[in-house]
């Protein structure tokens, strides 16, 4: 499996292997005796130095630790150039990640898989040493290493896969590698793999994080647009309302702004204010259902048209409940004349079975009705709208949309500018 198909979770989980690898080959895994062959080399420090930049690792950044891999790398065996290769995922080329010994113009470089020692040691898996590199035929081509007289290259490994290659070369005439020099090169491998798995782990994070960015970003925009879409069919249901019988639709207005002044009052959530506004205008829209007779009639009504006109609330949640809401609109609809005592109507349900919503939206509709004019009757004004709430809360009225209520109109000022 490579690098591009593990997940953020098991690359992180490598990476924290191979830090705890590297971390114990000062620890236990580097002694004496891990330098027969080599421990004539008084100036083989390797042991410290890792253990300095595994303490390091949280406050130098990727870049920092290659820097500091490659020009220790180099001055332990005296090599001029030090190199980083990565596969690029993206372009499927190896990538010249971070160089010592040559322009920063070529950070960056790329070449095909298979170029080159670079090539071989990624597709063999194994290290590699060639000194006399411009005679040998596998070079690579490209005149910018024209300079390169010897080389050597390691593999960097996760999970088996080869995700970089670590190097070191000579650009004078009669320097060469010898065996000492890779195995003194091997003992950088694992501090090397954390620092390339670290820097893959980094842009497979970003990555999700822009990627993750973007979705929210267009969930957003579609959860706009389909907000505005929803305003859109309610203020269509409150203009076909209006084109039937005009006082219902400023009645509607009207109630929705004390309903939302109520919920102010009670500092209710803004998501549940939303659904009021929108249930609120289109409460009465179930009297499309009735004559407009009735609803213009000059005259008081009788039993029978009451009856009639009282089916309203059921035929206005039947016309609104197919349509998928964020709020529950239909039920609020299909409420709003329920009262506390039970004597309510179109369900007769009570107290908290009924929605909080819907208790304000009664409260509203019914100040808003009594004190506005109707054809039937004149206007009772505001002063007794508001005793018909205060004398009915917590019978007929729920208690704390009462209190608010009052609290709008006589604390804040709150008017029917009709």
């Amino acid at each position: 499996m490579s690098t591009r198909a593990k997940t953020t979770g098991q690359l992180i989980n490598g990476l924290v292997h191979l830090r705890q690898k590297a971390a114990g080959m000062h620890t236990s895994g580097i002694n004496q005796r891990s330098f027969d062959g080599i421990s004539h080399r008084d100036d083989f420090n390797f042991p410290p130095l890792s253990a300095a930049m595994i303490n390091q690792g949280s406050q130098l950044g990727v870049d920092d630790l290659m820097e500091v891999i490659l020009a220790s790398a180099a001055d332990l065996v005296h090599a001029d150039h030090a190199f980083f290769y990565v596969h690029n995922a993206d372009t499927d080329a190896l990538e010249l990640k971070k160089a010592l010994g040559c322009s920063s113009a070529h950070i960056g470089y790329q070449m095909e898989q298979g170029a080159g020692l670079i090539g071989e040691v990624f597709r063999s898996g194994r290290p590699m040493v060639v000194n006399d590199y411009q005679s040998w035929e596998g070079r690579h081509r490209d005149p910018r290493w024209s300079q390169i007289r010897a080389i050597m290259a390691l593999p960097l490994t996760f999970d088996g896969q080869v995700i970089g290659a670590l190097g070191l070369a000579h650009t004078q005439e009669g320097h060469a590698f010898g065996k000492d020099d890779m195995t003194a090169l091997s003992r950088f491998s694992t501090l090397a793999s954390v620092v390339l798995l670290n820097e893959i782990v980094q842009v497979r994070v970003q990555h999700e994080l822009a990627e993750r960015k973007c979705i929210w970003e267009e969930l957003q925009r579609r959860n706009d647009h389909l907000h505005e879409t929803f305003i859109a069919t309610i203020n269509a249901l409150a203009t076909t309302i209006e084109m039937k019988d005009p006082y219902t639709a400023a009645h509607q207005r009207w109630v929705t702004r004390l309903a939302c002044a109520i919920a102010g009052e009670m500092e209710l959530a803004k998501e549940q204010v939303d659904g009021l506004r929108m249930a609120g205008l289109i409460h009465d829209i179930g009297k499309l259902n009735v004559p407009a007779e009735l609803l213009l009639k000059p005259h008081r009504l009788t039993e029978i048209e009451y009856e009639a006109i009282k089916i309203h609330p059921q035929s206005g949640y039947d016309i609104v409940k197919e349509i998928r809401f964020p709020w529950p609109i239909a039920q609020i609809v299909l409420q709003h004349h329920e009262r506390m005592d039970g004597s309510g109507y179109p369900q007769g349900i009570s107290g908290t079975e009924i929605l909080l919503e819907a208790r304000l939206l009664a409260v509203a509709d019914v100040v808003e009705s009594m004190s506005s004019h109707r054809p039937y009757r004149d206007a009772h004004g505001i002063e007794i709208a508001l005793d018909e709430i205060v004398r009915n809360s917590g019978i007929l009225y729920d208690p704390a949309a009462v209190e608010a209520c009052l609290v709008a109109f006589k604390n804040k000022g709150f008017k029917f500018e009709k």
